[in-house]
């Protein structure tokens, strides 16, 4: 195969994943597949790695198909499988196509911070912090963007087609509700879309060189790649047409050299030359303009990352330590079902939103400081928004790092987050002297009970063994702004009893147990 027909390659391979990962964001049926949402994200590198990391499952082995690729071809996932890495290069072109005569200049590289932002992204993860991944993870930028800008406005798209073709009574199109979106999640995802946008505008594939951890640690392991990029000397006649073309700024025309640890595959150098200057090259031995660093170095880098590391995780301590109950009754946030505890969920959750977005009753969405520093927008459960589904999976079966691990409807029955608490003086039966019972009549398990209380009156009754915590009781709750009845989360998920309901006969009322058929 001719090397100039890699880069329409490229580009088709790209589109493809950047539509595919733009749907399973935006899916506007409500029926989104599990085993397409783990096929499509089965080559995203940030999730793959941390299932490798916490459970050893079949979505892990993506993230070492990766590695692989990169050791033998270097950073093709940057260019091939990076949903935000072809949003760039939309931008890219864009910017070719105003100014065709304006070109990148070589970037010099920064081997000291690049050491840093390596030591700052792997070694938390075995730690449990993934403050860097959830910031600057491309992914989970990929995740935000789509979640809350994207997907609002292809809903908002929808609902004006659905007027205009609203006096033609054959097109099946219906409206949809507008899902929302959290006011401080939803400026951070356009000021990370405004920021790629102007970064890859002005200059190309800077943020993936400099910023990015994916792309951080890729460019280390392309370093050692099998196959790399060379410039042939009798072929070259130093035109700078690749220069021009080149993404990344890595091509440095006075020596001849490709520095491929930033080269993010984009091929475009091999369809740019006019005289087949470009090859890939058979090589084992290690060239970069930047030197080997010295061991005194790597020690230094390695030291500035752990002490990084250290004030990040003393940060956590301060945002998410625990309150008296007397202060506050809320110990945290409720986490979803099959996130197994707070660290388990903490220590997995990218903060993609993927769940948030496929979410049917929008109970997930996403949090501030409620989980610490590290982890800012991670879903939470929101029960003045919705409550949770008792019959629905759709976030296990749709989380792609294990955060949220799958369950069996039978299970999801059983799984209790949380337990529900009264505060009696505020309830409406108690305050107002007046007959409600919303808590009891939306209770899935029935583990809120209506007693009596003063003569008809009667009061919610909670058996914390049957409850399960999925919020329906503090949603329905009518008191504001402070719920009569709310769920106080647990740090370590536990298993409520089967649910049961009441049998009354004609005479009088009986007590008896049936296990609602699964």
């Amino acid at each position: 195969m001719s090397l100039s027909l890699l880069k329409p390659l490229r580009v088709v391979v790209s589109l493809i994943v950047l539509f595919l990962t733009l749907y399973i964001f935006t899916d506007l049926s409500g029926h989104l597949s599990g085993r397409l949402v783990r096929a499509v994200l089965f080559f995203q590198f940030v999730p793959s790695a941390i299932a490798l990391v916490h459970v050893i499952t079949f979505s892990a082995l993506g993230g070492l198909f990766i590695l692989l690729l990169t050791l033998l071809f270097g950073r093709v996932y940057c260019s091939f499988l990076c949903p935000l890495g072809t949003l760039q290069d939309l931008f890219t072109g864009l910017r070719t196509r105003i100014w065709r005569k304006k070109r990148l200049k070589f970037m010099r590289p920064q081997p000291l911070a690049q050491y840093i932002l390596l030591a700052a992204t792997v070694i938390p993860l075995f730690f449990g912090s993934l403050f860097v991944l959830n910031l600057l993870d491309p992914y989970s930028f990929s995740g935000k963007i789509f979640t809350n800008l994207f997907r609002p406005a292809l809903y908002g798209a929808n609902n004006l087609l659905v007027l205009l073709l609203k006096q033609f009574n054959n097109f099946s199109v219906y409206p949809v509700e507008l899902k929302y979106v959290a006011a401080p999640s939803l400026l951070f995802s356009s000021a990370l879309f405004i920021g790629i946008m102007l970064l890859s505008f002005f200059k190309g594939r800077w943020y993936c060189n400099a910023i990015c951890p994916v792309g951080t640690v890729l460019g280390v392991l392309s370093r050692y790649s099998v196959f790399r990029i060379r410039i042939s000397d009798a072929e070259c006649t130093s035109c700078g047409l690749c220069i021009r073309s080149c993404k990344a700024g890595c091509i440095e025309m006075k020596t001849k050299n490709v520095d491929f640890s930033r080269c993010v595959a984009c091929y475009n150098c091999f369809r740019s030359c006019e005289n087949d200057g470009f090859t890939y090259a058979f090589s084992w031995k290690r060239r970069s303009t930047d030197g080997d660093p010295s061991r005194r170095r790597f020690l230094k880098t390695t030291a500035a990352g752990m002490t990084g590391i250290a004030g990040l995780m003393a940060s956590d301590s301060l945002f998410a330590q625990e309150k008296p109950k007397e202060e506050a009754p809320k110990v945290g946030p409720v986490t979803p079902p099959g996130s197994v505890s707070i660290w388990n969920f903490t220590s997995a959750c990218t903060a993609c939103h993927l769940c948030v977005s496929a979410c049917p009753t929008r109970v997930l969405q996403p949090a501030f400081f409620e989980y610490g520093l590290s982890g800012v927008f991670m879903p939470k459960m929101n029960y003045e928004a919705s409550y949770c589904n008792f019959d629905c999976l759709v976030c296990t079966e749709v989380c792609p790092t294990e955060a949220i691990r799958p369950l069996t409807l039978e299970e999801k029955h059983r799984v209790q987050i949380g337990v529900s608490k009264l505060i009696k003086n505020i309830c409406v039966v108690v305050e107002k002297k007046t007959a409600c019972g919303a808590c009891s009549e939306h209770c899935p398990t029935k583990a809120v009970e209506m007693v009596p209380y003063l003569g008809t009156l009667k009061i919610p009754e909670i058996d914390e063994k049957l409850c399960v915590g999925c919020g329906a009781c503090e949603h329905a709750c009518p008191t504001k702004p402070i719920r009569a009845i709310y769920v106080e989360p647990r740090r370590y998920h536990g298993v409520a009893m089967k649910p049961r309901k009441k049998v009354e006969t004609p005479k009088e009322v009986k007590k008896t147990e049936e296990d609602f058929p699964f």
